[in-house]
């Protein structure tokens, strides 16, 4: 009868480990945020009578907050000129009156190499990934040195969501107990073992 229940009970250790598996399964693989599409106007650089190239930014914040900690968000962005525009991303203290505020028309009074870089920036050529983590954050935007094209481009931002690594482990390190309890709830080995030590 002990050895019935005992493989009865064990069943709840399985089904938790099978659960952290699924799980962690899912974060290996990734889940696919619908992706944002957005149009933004290309800027000139290279305007006759101009010696500066201006550097558009994006208007409201790109907010993670602290609690998503636990979480991996790769954003893949890509945009359609690369050959005439760059994008990129930088701390959202650059739009602090102090520093490089966007006007009512999204640009800014500084220059591309003014501005830190989180990913992204005057050197990149139509696409990088950055991995987004809690606090605030902006778009950058700027035209190529000779570029005076006055269109609009699309800006394609793909996110992957994911455990952290950290988190990884640790389901890890619970599927790899919550089993060795089932099995030996099943075949008491180890206990036996210890048993016949004392």
């Amino acid at each position: 009868m002990t050895s019935i229940m005992m493989r009865i009970l064990s069943l709840l250790p399985m089904i938790t480990a099978g659960l952290c598996g699924i799980l962690l399964l899912i974060s290996i693989i990734g889940i696919q945020v619908p992706e944002q599409e957005q149009k933004v106007p290309l800027i000139p650089c290279g305007i006759p009578g101009f010696e500066t190239c201006p550097v558009g930014m994006a208007e409201d914040n790109l907010s993670i907050p602290w609690g998503m900690v636990f979480l991996d968000l790769d954003a893949n962005v890509q945009w359609d000129r690369g050959d005439v525009a760059w994008v990129g991303i930088v701390e959202a203290k650059w739009a602090n009156e102090e520093n490089c505020p966007p006007d009512d028309n999204g640009l800014t009074d500084c220059e591309s190499t003014d501005f830190e870089y989180l990913s992204g920036g005057p050197d990149s050529d139509g696409s990088f990934v950055h991995t987004l983590g809690p606090g605030d954050t902006r778009f950058v935007t700027g035209g190529k040195e000779g570029s005076l094209d006055l269109s609009t481009q699309t800006v394609v931002v793909d996110i992957t969501v994911s455990l952290s690594f950290w988190v990884e482990i640790l389901l890890l390190l619970a599927i790899l107990g919550l089993g060795a309890s089932a099995f030996d709830m099943n075949f008491p080995i180890l206990s036996n073992i210890f048993s016949r030590q004392e």
